[in-house]
């Protein structure tokens, strides 16, 4: 009995995380501390009053008591409370009887330990991603980090587990917004994970919540002062310290001002969270003028270190020290390549979070001068890369190439690309750089070196490919198994059949074949570039009898890419292996599974998946899974589960609240003839039911599936609901489908209630699709009032919809209303890169300068070409006019164009 207790406790301790009895300090778990106000004995922490977005996360962590699986991103500001929520979220957890545990991975890298343990993590574990962005933005890691926690989250025998994480609104951004069409997408696993699941943190308290706070006040002086002092009800930023830290900030001596904006201008352009001193201290001299810089005395540096890193009000200051050495209590990992190489040296320094966040809102327009940039040579290696893009975005492109050349003597592959491209434009006839990046590119990664190697044969670098194809042959690493297919193909489009031999067998031998998705991705490949050898090498390891079971999608393509190269045995294996892991319980994936076993044609394997009737077992309340099934089932011409799952009635029982859900629900039912189910789901009423949210075209399919269907009443309720709704887009689309499908009455129904005099001006290019529809359907008065509306209040955010407002104005000859417009200066306002993360593409900017040249408006056309370099857009700035002439070399952070240089120049 001892030993077996031993063992436990062995067990216990070598599990990821810490069992949450013995996690008790918040300030490791990096909740901001307090302001300290007097020496009275205080709490660590002041009183916590739940607010909204508490309660929604008690929702989530309950969801987890009960046995499933959750995750709650909590999205908000610096200092807006997201952590303490997090923080107060655990006492849920305290008191249970499970043994539940705190995992906050963070060594040797964040992302290195969390994809090191992610897979050994244990039921009863909350997942701390505090400031997620620093687990799932950085390349391709990131994303193996969000499929590692997707997996965790869907497999129920490893549940229930709760993920935690925090994210500001612009990291929200990047992760969760998909990329425009036929765009690579960096993010697809991190926006699977989080989309759904956030929960917006307030700036302020609602004047409930400073009512319910104020119970508190006079038992914490903290509280007290907040409540008093606190502007707009930012009760968490006062506590925080924020106003005194910005009063630290404006009554800075000019030294120590110029220290601060360069710790700001590193972090808004791309550098991690602990800066180096010599950074800074390089850095600082730039942004002085000659008298300040001459009246600075001799220990400057210091007296400014001194400044900001005197605590406020007890809490940190401007810059503090990060402590050198690993952090405690925390087991050191061997991780990826890239968590291995080398580190900045010297002290380190932190900027307050607050401060980061106000510098990527007020500085956003600036350029930091050449003394940052030079000094960026001593960020953190794996900084260096991002911080070049951000030179290279400005214009600043003899400053971007020795940062890219800096990172790829530290070991980062994809700079050498970078690298070799950004020369190969300046001067192509100049092969050195490509020999360069050949001889000194890292190896680590396989996918980033095939991208340089492309780089290489596209500006006709054969001799030094041929260099490059020879050294990856042999050593390239191929532990990214999302890349491992890739860097064989490139060696074979660059001839190197040699070295396409040698890699193509170290992959074969190489993959996980427990990974489905890398598995298939390389079987395709092999066959294509007639690699037979290797396919049979591959195929001898037996992927199919190994192959996770988890996700069907993965699933079925191996199962499509052992068809395609003849593994009929394999084939029958994992289809085999995939019914008998039977996951019955999710409709969607029964229905997936069917259509990939119906694709290879394994007729045996749909039988006995059938045999376990997944008709009888589907829920019923939602549509959309039950309308996939109902389809799969008619393709595969599997008739009495077909009439199994019509008999339980879906009509009666599906939630009418999705739009689409309900359209496809009722187009399935058409077509397999069950009349009796679609008059019953009509008789339902849907029209009146479905939300009106986005995305809309769930609300317009629907509208067609109620025109065929014959439901003309409920054509004219959905219509007139949509004709009512806030946002003219909706009304704009709904108006061309009606006319589309010739349904006059209700066309006039909709014109009738004028639209155009109260419709939300907040989207200027919703405003242009209804001014659009509008003028298309007549209504010409109409028309006029919208365009005057829009011309005096439209929202100015955005350069495209302005643009397109532009134009409308233009074309429908409304000149008073062009000429209002542009007295609003919109060259000014529009958002080019602003601090909440999106970006507006190229398209959009180069639509606002042509709609601006046509309207004649050649100052504004200025203005916004001025503003492009300061907001990265530098390729924009480059198409107008004679600047690519000008400019060749690229742009000085004062605005005039730099003088030629070349690989000579490069340290």
């Amino acid at each position: 009995m001892a030993e077996r207790v031993h063992v436990e406790a062995i067990l216990e301790r070598t599990q990821p995380g810490r069992p949450l009895s013995e996690v008790h300090d918040p300030f490791q778990f990096e909740v901001h501390r307090a302001i300290d106000i007097s020496h009275a004995e205080l709490p660590p922490l002041p009183a916590y009053v739940p607010r909204e977005h508490d309660r929604r996360l008690q929702d989530v962590v309950l969801r987890a008591v009960a046995g499933a699986s959750e995750i709650a991103v909590l999205v908000g500001g610096s200092s807006t409370g997201k952590t303490r929520a997090c923080w107060e979220a655990l006492d849920l957890l305290r008191e249970r009887p499970e043994p539940w545990r705190v995992w906050h991975p963070i060594d040797p890298t964040r992302p290195g330990a969390a994809l090191a343990e992610v897979h050994d993590l244990a039921p009863y574990t909350v997942v701390w991603l505090n400031e997620a962005q620093f687990y799932l933005v950085p390349e391709k890691v990131g994303e193996q980090v969000a499929a590692g926690l997707r997996e965790l989250l869907r497999e129920p025998r490893r549940g229930p587990v709760l993920v935690l994480a925090t994210l500001w609104p612009q990291e929200w951004d990047k992760l969760t917004t998909g990329p425009d069409a036929g765009q690579f997408d960096p993010h697809a696993q991190a926006r699977e994970l989080l989309k759904g699941h956030d929960i917006k943190v307030p700036d302020a308290f609602t004047r409930a919540d400073l009512n319910a706070l104020a119970d508190h006040a006079d038992q914490d002086g903290r509280l007290d002062e907040a409540v008093k002092h606190a502007e707009d009800g930012q009760i968490t930023q006062y506590l925080a310290g924020v106003p005194v830290l910005l009063a630290r900030y404006a009554q800075a001596p000019p030294t120590t001002r110029a220290v601060i904006h360069a710790a700001m201008d590193a972090r808004r352009l791309g550098a991690g969270p602990h800066l180096p001193l010599t950074l800074l201290a390089d850095a600082a001299p730039g942004y002085l003028t000659d008298t300040q810089w001459l009246q600075a005395s001799d220990d400057w540096l210091q007296q400014a270190l001194d400044y900001t890193a005197t605590p406020c009000n007890g809490i940190p200051g401007i810059l503090t020290p990060v402590k050198p050495g690993a952090p405690r209590n925390q087991r050191h990992l061997r991780t990826d390549p890239q968590s291995r190489r080398q580190t900045a040296s010297g002290p380190l320094y932190r900027l307050a979070d607050y401060l980061d966040q106000h510098g990527r809102s007020h500085r956003a327009d600036q350029i930091p001068p050449i003394d940052f940039w030079k000094a960026a040579a001593h960020a953190h290696p794996a900084d260096l890369t991002t911080l070049a893009d951000a030179a290279q975005a400005r214009g600043l492109l003899r400053d971007a190439a020795q940062l890219f050349k800096h990172a790829a003597a530290c070991g980062y592959p994809i700079a050498a690309d970078a690298l070799a491209r950004h020369l190969s434009l300046l001067r192509p006839a100049n092969l050195r750089p490509a020999h360069w990046a050949a001889t000194h590119a890292s190896l680590d990664g396989s996918g980033s070196v095939a991208d340089l190697l492309e780089a290489l044969l596209d500006m006709e670098a054969e001799e030094q490919a041929a260099v490059l194809a020879r050294r990856a042959a042999a050593r390239a690493v191929l532990d990214d198994q999302l890349d491992v297919a890739v860097l064989p193909n490139t060696l074979r489009e660059a001839g190197a059949e040699e070295q396409v031999a040698m890699l193509a067998g170290r992959a074969a031998a190489h993959v996980a074949i427990e990974w489905p998705y890398p598995v298939a991705e390389l079987l395709d490949k092999l066959w294509n570039m007639g690699a037979r050898e290797q396919v049979a090498m591959l195929l001898a390891r037996n992927p199919a009898a190994h192959a996770c079971l988890d996700d069907p999608d993965l699933v079925a393509y191996l199962l499509e890419s052992l068809q395609r190269v003849g593994a009929e045995e394999q084939v029958a294996l994992l289809a085999g292996r995939a019914v008998a892991h039977g996951p019955l319980h999710d409709t969607h994936s029964v229905a997936r599974l069917l259509s990939a076993l119906w694709g290879v044609w394994a007729e045996e394997q749909i039988a006995m998946l059938l045999a376990q009737s997944p008709a009888t077992r589907a829920p019923l309340d939602d549509p959309k899974p039950v309308t996939v099934l109902l389809n799969v089932l008619l393709d595969i011409e599997a008739e009495e589960q077909v009439a199994m799952l019509l008999a339980r009635n879906p009509a009666a029982h599906a939630s009418l609240n999705d739009s689409g859900s309900v359209a496809s629900l009722l187009e399935a039912l058409r077509r397999a003839g069950a009349t009796d189910q679609v008059a019953m789901l009509l008789a339902r009423n849907p029209a009146a039911h479905a939300s009106l949210d986005h995305p809309y075209g769930s609300v317009i399919w629907l509208l067609e599936a109620l025109w065929e269907a014959g439901a003309t009443e409920q054509v004219t309720v959905l219509a007139g609901r949509a004709a009512s709704h806030d946002d003219p887009f909706l009304v704009a689309w709904v108006l061309k489908e009606l006319r589309r499908m010739g349904a006059t009455d209700q066309v006039a129904m909709l014109l009738a209630r004028n639209t155009a005099a109260h419709a939300s001006l907040d989207h200027p290019g919703s405003v242009t699709s209804l001014l659009d529809a509008l003028w298309e359907a007549g209504a010409t008065e109409q028309v006029t009032v919208l365009a005057g509306r829009a011309a005096s209040h439209a929202a100015l955010d955005w350069p495209a919809p302005v643009a397109g407002l532009l134009d409308t104005l233009r074309e429908l000859g409304t000149e008073e209303q062009v000429a209002i417009l542009l007295t609003r200066n919109p060259a000014a306002h529009v958002r080019l890169d602003h601090p909440y993360g999106a970006r507006p593409p190229s398209w959009e900017v180069a639509d606002l300068l042509e709609a601006l040249r046509q309207v004649g408006a050649t100052e504004q056309v200025t203005v916004l070409a001025e503003r492009l370099p300061a907001a990265g857009r530098f390729d924009e700035f480059m198409g107008i006019g004679d600047y690519r002439e000008r400019f060749a070399f690229g742009r000085e952070p004062d605005g005039i164009p730099a003088l030629p240089w070349g690989w000579e120049d490069l340290d």
